[in-house]
């Protein structure tokens, strides 16, 4: 199944990057599976980029290839990406964090993708629990709990030990091969907000689990290139988002800028 087309914008993005994608990548990894880890950025190298990257180098045991994006950054982030793997790329003026993934998406040959914002700081073995989650029964999606929302952790436990919602944050989630065949592309239109929030919308939609999993909690920093944005910005993500949700008024909204402000 091919994918859904992407925006033009995407579309341009790839050209100019050399980074033509028509169709999904099908899995060279059948008899050694490994996941694509993929860390999306914007500036905050010294402070949020390394030490993830870090704790990625640290904590992961399962087998996995790393992609980095550098979305627009000033810092000389793509310097350093360059020095860590053969899979880095720049996009050359800060489109958001769609598009980024979308990126990352497009240069990923493993199953599952593994979303990772820069603010994260990473336990051991967290690859291993996010993976043998996304393997369960109907799972399309499944995140980590995030550190400053404990509270996911009182919602009704499935029969296989999922915390099911209807939208899960993309700080640090896995999404099958499958479930991005049948969705595709994060829309790049809801620029740094409800990106995450509308993915999983479609998914479910399709069928498709989304999930938390209790095994696993995060250290997540909150937004810390996100807080820097323009307020405009996120704000105009947020009506378009619910404009696109507005026959659906059940569906809760994602956060407004930075985080419920």
């Amino acid at each position: 199944m091919q994918l859904q087309n992407p925006s033009k914008r995407f579309q341009a993005e790839r050209l100019k990057m050399g980074l033509v994608i028509t169709q999904p990548i099908q899995n060279p990894y059948r008899t050694n599976p490994v996941a694509s880890v993929i860390m999306c950025a914007h500036n905050h190298l010294l402070d949020l980029s390394i030490p993830c990257i870090e704790s990625i180098r640290k904590s992961t045991y399962y087998p996995y290839e790393l992609i980095l994006i550098d979305d627009g950054s000033d810092d000389r982030s793509i310097q350093y990406f360059q020095t860590v793997t053969g899979k880095a790329f720049r996009v050359p003026k800060r489109g958001g964090i769609a598009q980024a993934r979308n990126i990352g998406f497009a240069q990923g040959a493993g199953d599952p993708f593994v979303f990772l914002d820069n603010d994260v700081l990473l336990p051991p073995e967290w690859l291993t629990i996010l993976v043998q989650e996304s393997q369960k029964a109907g799972v399309g999606i499944v995140s980590a709990i995030p550190s400053n929302e404990i509270s996911r952790l009182n919602a009704p436990m499935s029969s296989d030990w999922l915390l099911e919602f209807p939208h899960v944050g993309g700080f640090c989630t896995a999404i099958t091969r499958r479930c991005f065949n049948v969705v595709g592309y994060f829309d790049e239109s809801l620029m740094n907000n409800g990106e995450d929030t509308d993915f999983c919308y479609r998914a479910r939609e399709r069928g498709f689990r989304v999930a938390n999993t209790p095994r696993l909690t995060v250290k997540h920093l909150s937004g810390g290139t996100r807080r820097e944005l323009p307020k405009r910005e996120i704000e105009r993500a947020a009506r378009r988002f619910r404009k696109k949700y507005q026959r659906h008024p059940d569906l809760p909204t994602p956060p407004l800028y930075p985080f419920g402000a």
